[in-house]
């Protein structure tokens, strides 16, 4: 099978040489259209799309009818973002062949794209006339309402999709999200669990109860569920992806690793599995292992921005913040916005002393999450080490602003505003840290190590404790 998939890409790699050189010297040819899509397919395949713009033209010259090349048109301008042009390609080629359901999905996906949910809605309608296999439509019409952000008719389709096909994973998936948004998902467990009276022994209808239960939490219950999945069918992978999930969820790294291990047994390599096995050794503290399996999945896919992370994340905890600072960088290159991404640059920039770089990517994820007690704590303590106390004050008040009711935010402050010579200030903040959690004055010891012999504050304690006891 190996050997025979080889040749096949073999021949048509061939193909390809052999079609752009004669594009090259300009050579009157010609090829059968399913010579052509062959071609074009091997460019999308490989994200080579504007040599298959021009292949998809140059085909379509010579066959001018040939729906099946404009569909691959599409497609190209999809990739290319040139959603106008794709539109009109998949226009012709209905036209052409006004009966094929996958050019009445593709225009309702591009419709979406370009704000038109309305039209969207429309046209899927009326593939539903001529479909035989409703599910994908009923999907796509969930979608359009999902953009739209009327998550009750998309659920409504969402259930039509699951109704039609049990197994169609993305509508279960989007349907859960859409019942989690409204508030609904405890709710819908019994919809889920009517899918198992009916068929105990689905695999299918095991694994998206499952799914809800990880979705609300309630993680022994998904273990449950996932574990019947595999127990009906040994080789449901995706069930072995989501069961050491909620494993990890559950604090069982070793069980986690093994199911992941079956997957790599089922599905073999791929940049998720290993980039999986990577996070789970890394919650084993098997940092060096962990960075083996990242250097896998990397190599695999060179843009897998989650394995890059990874490998900061280990090599953040082996001390080896110059290494890691180059991982975090390509992360953050492939997903500028994401919060986790910045946060760990920065914090590795302060380690290696680029402080101007790390106060800046820390203003930026506090832009976005103005909210994050873990990151407002992380970036004051980066100023009051650098002794500019003030400004290590300033993010801890923003903060309280918005999380007036944290009680570590105060108990910060107390130290910051003793270290300012605010005293009187800091005994105030420390009567409502301790009005808010008395338990957690004890992060005073991180901070003062001669607790001691701040005889107001343990005054104050004491006289907080007894009034309260």
């Amino acid at each position: 099978m190996a050997e025979e998939y080889k040749k096949r890409r073999e021949e048509i790699q061939r193909l390809v040489t052999e079609f752009e050189l004669k594009l090259k010297d300009e050579l009157d040819f010609y090829y059968d259209s399913e010579t052509y899509e062959k071609i074009i397919k091997w460019y999308i395949d490989n994200h080579k799309f504007k040599f298959g713009l021009k292949a998809v033209n140059f085909a379509l010259s010579q066959h001018k009818f040939s729906s099946d090349l404009l569909i691959q048109k599409a497609n190209i301008q999809i990739a290319l973002q040139n959603f106008t042009e794709s539109l009109n390609s998949l226009e012709k080629a209905h036209s052409l062949n006004p009966k094929d359901e996958n050019i009445f999905i593709l225009m309702g996906q591009v419709k979406i794209i370009l704000g038109d949910a309305y039209g969207s809605i429309k046209i899927l309608k009326k593939a539903l006339n001529i479909s035989e296999n409703k599910d994908e439509i009923y999907y796509q019409i969930g979608l359009a309402f999902q953009s739209q952000k009327k998550f009750n008719k998309a659920s409504k389709y969402y259930k039509k999709t699951i109704e039609s096909n049990l197994t169609h994973e993305n509508a279960l998936y989007d349907l859960a999200y859409c019942l989690e948004t409204l508030g609904e998902l405890e709710n819908s467990i019994s919809y889920y669990k009517k899918f198992i009276d009916e068929d105990p022994y689905s695999e299918f209808a095991w694994f998206n109860i499952g799914n809800i239960y990880f979705k609300l939490n309630q993680y022994d219950k998904a273990v449950d569920a996932f574990e019947l999945a595999i127990a009906i069918d040994e080789e449901y992978s995706i069930a072995y992806i989501k069961l050491s999930q909620a494993l990890i969820k559950l604090k069982k790294y070793e069980k986690a690793k093994k199911y992941l291990d079956n997957c790599m047994k089922i599905d073999g390599p791929s940049p998720e599995i290993y980039s999986d096995l990577g996070n789970v050794l890394y919650l084993l503290q098997d940092y060096s292992t962990s960075i083996k399996y990242y250097q896998k999945s990397i190599k695999i896919d060179q843009s897998f921005k989650e394995s890059y992370f990874g490998l900061g994340r280990s090599l953040s905890k082996l001390d080896k913040w110059f290494e890691a600072i180059h991982f975090f960088k390509k992360a953050y290159k492939l997903d500028s916005n994401n919060f986790e991404y910045i946060k760990s640059l920065a914090y590795a920039e302060f380690k290696v002393g680029n402080l101007v770089s790390s106060i800046d990517l820390y203003n930026k994820a506090l832009n976005l999450k103005p909210d994050d007690l873990e990151l407002s704590l992380e970036f004051s303590q980066i100023f009051y080490e650098s002794g500019e106390i003030e400004k290590a004050i300033q993010i801890i008040y923003d903060c309280i602003e918005e999380l007036p009711g944290e009680s570590l935010l105060y108990y910060r402050l107390v130290i910051y505003l003793m270290d300012a010579g605010k005293y009187k200030e800091s005994i105030n903040v420390l009567e409502n840290a301790l009005s808010l959690n008395f338990e957690n004055h004890e992060v005073l010891f991180d901070f003062l190590p001669n607790y001691e012999s701040h005889s107001s504050l343990i005054r104050i304690i004491n006289q907080f404790k007894k009034n309260n006891s």
